[in-house]
């Protein structure tokens, strides 16, 4: 009886898998044809399923370009960027659809030592750094027991120095692996999708209006407060908006 139940199991994860394989196949195959709102359609019922995947957002994002929806086209290519920072054809699209948009924010420019950081950092995925991380950490308990227990001089100096070396790596990379995960899990970045909508000194609709931000401009939330979300763009500059004009990613 439970090998029966255990087939059955089985059974029903095979199916389940092959319904989804032929769901993102027949979404592609609408894209191919140039039934974009079809294949929107059909990769937002993929979503509702509880898959995601970077490609399953790309493919959406380029759906939602194609058939003319530029904000929520940036919406889902910054969400195929959180699973897959070191993409470039996400990235190249991404730039793409924000030349388009109404907002030509100047980015506030950071030291090149952080920008070079962080593009390292953003070249794997947060398992694979957390998998290096493990590995350096094993290897330098490895490295220091062999410390411990040899009695030539020069392989103790060495070893000692390859475990300091391998722990600070698995330090490092366990720190590259968190970060991503924060990234995902606490998602402070958001698209706005009203036509436009002015940013607020404070967080009501009798707030001084200080400057105004257009549908498809990115965003970062500083705060919530009630319906309104204190935020920041790229130049630096803060201010208050409704929750309702605005899309977390």
């Amino acid at each position: 009886m439970k090998k029966l139940i255990l087939y059955t199991l089985i059974l029903l994860s095979f199916t389940s898998v092959y319904a989804q394989d032929n769901r993102f196949q027949d979404a592609n195959a609408f894209y191919t044809d140039g039934k974009f709102e079809e294949a929107v359609l059909a990769y937002n019922d993929i979503l509702k399923t509880g898959v995601e995947s970077a490609e399953l957002y790309y493919n959406l994002g380029n759906a939602y370009y194609k058939s003319g929806q530029l904000p929520q086209a940036i919406l889902n290519y910054e969400r195929a960027l959180l699973l897959a920072p070191h993409d470039k054809d996400i990235r190249y699209n991404l730039e793409m659809s924000n030349m388009q948009i109404t907002d030509k924010i100047e980015t506030v420019g950071d030291f090149f030592l952080i920008t070079w950081f962080n593009d390292f950092k953003n070249k794997t995925k947060s398992d694979t750094w957390a998998m290096i991380s493990i590995v350096a950490f094993a290897l330098a308990v490895f490295s220091f027991g062999i410390f411990l227990f040899s009695r030539t001089r020069n392989l103790k100096q060495a070893t000692f120095a390859l475990a300091i070396f391998l722990f600070v790596g698995a330090m490092v990379a366990f720190n590259f692996s968190s970060s991503q995960k924060n990234r995902l899990t606490k998602r402070n970045g958001a698209i706005i999708f009203e036509p436009s909508v002015n940013v607020k000194s404070s967080p009501s609709a009798g707030g001084t209006d200080l400057f105004i931000l257009h549908e498809g401009t990115k965003v970062n939330i500083l705060e919530e407060l009630g319906e309104w979300n204190k935020i920041e763009i790229s130049d630096g500059s803060e201010g208050w908006l409704p929750v309702s004009a605005i899309e977390i990613i």
